[in-house]
């Protein structure tokens, strides 16, 4: 009995140019299965007519054997078929001689099949995934099976360790990237670019441990804005935000890049500098409370702690204590714990 194709509508073939656009959104949305690369090698039965738009009738006739909605055409001897999850558990490892039989066209396959979840999402995974599967399709020519890279490598001399090593290489890298992307982001306001105040907290406990060491005391400022809820009030909260970011530019640009800079939470920044002596914290905190009221709409008050801290805990304690006292006098001012 011949073999029956796979049962799948014939279907519409795509652009080339669609294939990362549809290959990106599968594995955003985690669902990638697999991409199966399709060389015609040649074609020997005459039973079609593949003269007028000969690549797309191959494709479509390929295509009615596929287990995917999604095929394009990579050009005139080229197809590629985008599979998802449970689509991908589908693909017949005898593929090539099943549309060998049913169509007359002789082809390779090569390809790449992983879980979507374990590529992750990055730029450029869908072009390490893409020029995975070429390289594959390259060493799957002439083999009567579908190659896939993940496979050992066959007694036929498809050998893939190669390109497997250098794809899983690949993502290893990316993957390592992504985490160290994802901890920087962890440890950032989405706002002002500064240090929140989980990020804050991690540099300032090693600040403490040092100052504890050595001896040498440190100074934390602890800043609270006076303004914001005036502004969001009269203008809106596009106009607080951007207040906000004007906050974290005079901040920063009063302070030298040693040292350490926060936005807390909301309003509130935090700042702490080593190796300070006590009127020179006092000097720093009164510059920043007049560069504040002369630089931005607003005015900020500043409560400050100087010594060498039992814990990181003991410093916050110290300085939010005399910014509340601050507060209770009117604001805009600075004390000095």
């Amino acid at each position: 009995m011949a073999a029956t194709p796979i049962n799948r509508p014939t279907r519409s073939v795509g652009r080339a140019s669609n294939l990362m656009h549809a290959l990106n959104d599968m594995l955003y949305r985690e669902h990638f299965g697999a991409l199966l690369i399709f060389g015609v090698d040649q074609r020997r039965d005459v039973r079609f007519d593949l003269s007028a738009d000969e690549p797309r009738h191959a494709l479509n006739l390929i295509a009615e054997f596929i287990p995917s909605p999604d095929g394009f055409c990579l050009g005139n001897d080229t197809f590629a078929a985008l599979f998802d999850s449970d689509a991908a558990l589908e693909i017949p490892s005898s593929l090539p001689a099943l549309i060998a039989d049913q169509t007359g066209i002789s082809v390779s396959c090569g390809g790449v099949k992983m879980p979507g979840k374990e590529c992750g999402l990055h730029p450029q995974m869908s072009e390490i995934i893409f020029l995975s599967a070429q390289r594959v399709l390259v060493r799957a020519r002439g083999v009567e099976r579908v190659v896939w890279l993940a496979e050992e490598p066959a007694k036929d001399g498809v050998h893939l360790a190669d390109i497997a090593l250098n794809f899983f290489r690949e993502i290893a890298r990316i993957n390592a990237a992504l985490v160290q992307k994802m901890t920087l982001e962890s440890r950032t306001d989405f706002l002002t670019g500064l240090y929140n105040r989980r990020g804050f907290e991690a540099v300032f406990v090693r600040m403490v441990q040092r100052s504890i060491r050595n001896g040498r005391p440190l100074a934390l400022f602890y800043m609270d804005s006076d303004s914001l809820k005036a502004i969001n009030d009269a203008n809106g909260h596009d106009a607080g935000d951007r207040y906000i970011v004007d906050l974290s530019r005079v901040l920063n640009d009063m302070l030298r890049g040693s040292d350490l800079l926060s936005r807390w939470a909301g309003d509130e920044f935090v700042a702490a500098i080593e190796n300070a002596s006590r009127p020179r914290a006092y000097a720093i905190a009164r510059r920043l409370n007049r560069a504040i009221a002369e630089r931005t709409e607003g005015t900020i008050s500043i409560g400050v702690y100087h010594g060498v801290p039992k814990s990181a805990e003991h410093a916050f304690r110290k300085a939010d204590e005399a910014l509340y006292r601050v507060k209770n006098r009117g604001k805009n001012d600075v004390e000095l714990a």
